[in-house]
């Protein structure tokens, strides 16, 4: 228990420390085409499904590390990841641009990662995961609920 206590005081201070040490200044953020979502995310026609199966057949470690967290969360945050994922998938570019843009400059926008912070890896956290997976998610089934079922 002191342990966190000494390890929380020393980030307060490592924090405080770059605080101070930053040049004074407004800071802005704003999303770019790759930042906080890969591009290849934001312009994809490939339904959630689809992209899961490719992923899981093109880069599977990173698969399993998902859906092992996916399976250790309470079936209410793993029924809202599905939900929150299948929703940005159908929003159009635009829109999916929007998000990226309110999640780069809103730490509160995703009400999501409040209930889970890694929600979403698998989509938006590798550009390399998801540049393989939307080479060839559109030559996967459309609709395929077994992607949400994996065991160890």
């Amino acid at each position: 228990m002191w342990i966190r206590k000494v390890r929380a005081g020393l980030a307060v201070a490592a924090t405080a420390a770059g605080l101070l040490a930053a040049p004074a200044g407004v800071a802005g953020a704003d999303a770019t085409d790759n930042y906080p979502i890969p591009n290849r995310i934001l312009k994809t026609t490939c339904t959630v499904d689809q992209y899961m199966a490719a992923a899981r057949d093109t880069s599977p470690v990173y698969y399993e590390r998902y859906m092992i967290d996916y399976n250790n969360r309470p079936l209410d945050v793993q029924q809202g990841a599905r939900d929150r994922i299948n929703w940005f998938f159908s929003l159009d570019y635009a829109g999916r641009r929007q998000y990226s843009e309110n999640t780069a400059t809103n730490v509160y926008f995703e009400q999501m990662a409040t209930r889970w912070g890694n929600w979403a890896k698998l989509f938006f956290n590798n550009k390399g995961v998801v540049a393989h997976a939307t080479d060839v998610c559109n030559t996967y089934p459309v609709t395929d609920p077994s992607v949400w079922t994996w065991m160890q």
